[in-house]
């Protein structure tokens, strides 16, 4: 069994009428694979989320639970302290609140994560806290002596206001004095001038998430030449967790291709971790109409789209179910 895997990772909608217009930027235009998808698929909710469920996907259950920072440092050094994927952002301030926009999680080229790692170590050198970039654009975050926290990705808070998203109460007063510091050393950090002239978002903020999760040890990255669960399986895209899971594997995540290409990952598995802030019409050609002509055309015996913690899955006979009712825009993914 051949299966083609899709996941738009960032894309989160509120039930109901509420969805098109908390995203219409992303909605606009057609996603006519999409569309065909939700009308002919089988649906399973993820009540854990994507990636727990590819975790299972590929045989190792076992980490499904476990951190997704640690998943992420399975292959640093630093074991002995707690760790958090932080991804860099851009916090906009408006007139009653400050949120994360849809296009405002970001990722930093290797030179601006190399530059802000070396600046974070002198400004915050004696505080037991260690920035490790990671070759998807986001960094790790290790603190001695701050206990794991549950936090909400940045994907699942965009567009709401900041002070519900980050955590309450005593036990996140650390965590939040050390998020005002982070941005406060942002503030002026020359990486932002730059990226002011060529007229980039700023990095006024790293999201720390991720730390919560089952085991206090890390998992072990494989042995070179260790045989991974899934023969064959390949990962394309730039996610912390998703590059820990392949490397636990004895393997890598690859870069992104321009469009997913079935030819090109042999194998029992293949995915393709996307985000939505493309556009929903543009994944939808590069990435959703050539895995489904894949599996029309017998290259694929499955095809599956997860999005919004549903998965939808597609096998050669879906498409007799002709009675099913089509659902335009993002409605599909609700």
């Amino acid at each position: 069994m051949r299966e083609l895997v899709i996941v738009i990772a960032d894309l989160y909608l509120p039930p109901g009428e509420g969805a098109d217009p908390a995203r219409a930027d992303v909605a606009a235009g057609t996603a006519p694979g999409m569309e065909y998808t939700a009308r002919f698929g089988t649906r399973e909710i993820l009540a854990d989320g994507w990636r727990a469920w590819l975790a299972r996907r590929v045989g190792r259950a076992d980490l499904a639970g476990i951190a997704p920072a640690r998943i992420a440092a399975a292959s640093c050094p630093y074991n002995d302290a707690t760790a958090w994927i932080a991804t860099p952002v851009q916090l906009i301030a408006g007139l009653t609140r400050v949120h994360l926009s849809p296009h405002g999680i970001l990722r930093l080229p290797p030179p601006e994560l190399a530059a802000l790692a070396d600046a974070f170590k002198c400004v915050f050198a004696g505080s037991g806290l260690v920035l490790h970039p990671l070759p998807c654009g986001e960094f790790l975050l290790f603190t001695a002596g701050m206990s794991p926290l549950a936090t909400l990705e940045p994907a699942r808070a965009a567009g709401a206001d900041l002070a519900q998203s980050l955590p309450q109460g005593p036990q996140a007063a650390g965590l939040r004095r050390l998020g005002a510091e982070i941005e406060m050393w942002l503030h002026g950090e020359p990486v932002n001038t730059a990226r002011a002239r060529r007229d980039e978002p700023p990095v006024t903020s790293l999201w720390l998430w991720g730390s919560a999760g089952a085991g206090d040890s890390p998992p072990r990255v494989a042995d070179k030449g260790v045989t991974v669960s899934v023969p064959g399986a390949r990962a394309f895209g730039s996610d912390a967790w998703l590059d820990g899971l392949w490397r636990i594997q004895g393997s890598a995540c690859e870069t992104l291709p321009a469009q997913l290409d079935a030819n090109s990952a042999e194998g029992n598995l293949a995915v393709w971790v996307v985000e939505a802030r493309q556009g929903l019409a543009e994944l939808d050609a590069r990435f959703v109409a050539p895995a489904l002509k894949a599996l029309k055309g017998g290259a694929a015996d499955r095809v599956t789209l997860i999005a919004n913690d549903i998965a939808t899955t597609l096998g050669p006979l879906s498409r007799r179910r002709f009675w099913r009712r089509a659902r335009s825009g993002v409605g599909g993914l609700l």
